[in-house]
């Protein structure tokens, strides 16, 4: 069973890991102290802001493929959420957490009408945000994401509750304690992630009729985690939501760069 965990975790992160010319979350980025700590983060290009958030224990380099791309037409501020990448650690981590410091994060950078791409655990958190302030949120990307651990496949939801530093390869640990302020917290952070990940709810689904922002969900037909029909219900109860399948993609929808970038900035462009 471990071995299975493992696989799975590594067909969502590994190729997340891997490098581009440019290495994205190692590229002269700049601190900003929000709260009871500092968060870095990066800017690429100029336009319309959009803020990107990456997956669960992933960083900026979760979107190494996208911002080549979207900087030609947008300007990307990318963060590390606090306890990932380079940001330094918080002591617990929630969904809610997490937004609340994104919130923080708009209010000091005095930013104004924003997007939001999301991926995974960034998919959720940006959702919040949008809930928590939506008069500066214009457009989502929720992308591969969920409302809540019990939408996930029985092996997904398995993988959340038998997850653990044990299961990981070395690798894992190696890089966060190569980039994080904080090495020595490696094991505090993937319990509080997996504590976040097993919270009840991440999204309430409550709130999604009430969102003015336009929402894109973005979802590959190959998920190993969520099943199709969850994202046909977001898109549902959403007043301003567009659907989008990705053909023969799994939960790293980003990978996919050929398909992906074109359907991104298509809708990041449109009124």
């Amino acid at each position: 069973m471990k071995l299975t965990i493992v696989i799975l975790f590594l067909l969502i992160n590994f190729q997340l890991l891997g490098q581009s010319k440019v290495e994205y979350g190692s590229n002269d980025g700049q601190y900003l102290e929000v709260g009871n700590t500092k968060i870095y983060y990066e800017q690429y290009g100029e336009g319309s802001p959009i803020l990107l958030l990456h997956g669960g224990m992933g960083s900026i380099s979760n979107f190494n493929t996208v911002i080549p791309n979207l900087s030609k037409h947008f300007k990307l501020i990318a963060i590390d959420s606090p306890s990932h990448g380079r940001s330094y650690s918080i002591d617990s981590l929630s969904y809610n957490i997490l937004a609340d410091y994104v919130v923080k994060i708009v209010d000091s950078l005095k930013l104004e009408k924003i997007a939001i791409v999301g991926y995974s655990d960034g998919a959720i958190v940006g959702m919040l945000v949008a809930d928590k302030i939506p008069n500066k949120i214009n457009k989502i990307v929720f992308g591969a994401g969920a409302l809540s651990p019990h939408a996930s496949k029985p092996e997904g939801l398995k993988m959340l509750q038998n997850f653990s530093p044990e299961i990981l390869p070395e690798e894992y640990a190696a890089s966060y304690k190569k980039k994080s302020p904080n090495p020595d917290h490696w094991e505090e952070f993937v319990y509080n992630s997996k504590e976040m990940w097993l919270q009840d709810i991440w999204v309430p689904k409550e709130i999604l009729p009430k969102l003015d922002s336009k929402v894109l969900v973005l979802f590959g037909d190959r998920d190993q985690f969520i099943p199709l029909n969850h994202s046909i219900e977001i898109y549902n109860d959403l007043p301003n939501g567009e659907l989008c399948i990705l053909p023969n993609t799994d939960h790293d929808i980003f990978n996919n760069s050929k398909i992906t970038n074109d359907i991104l900035i298509k809708f990041l462009s449109e009124n």
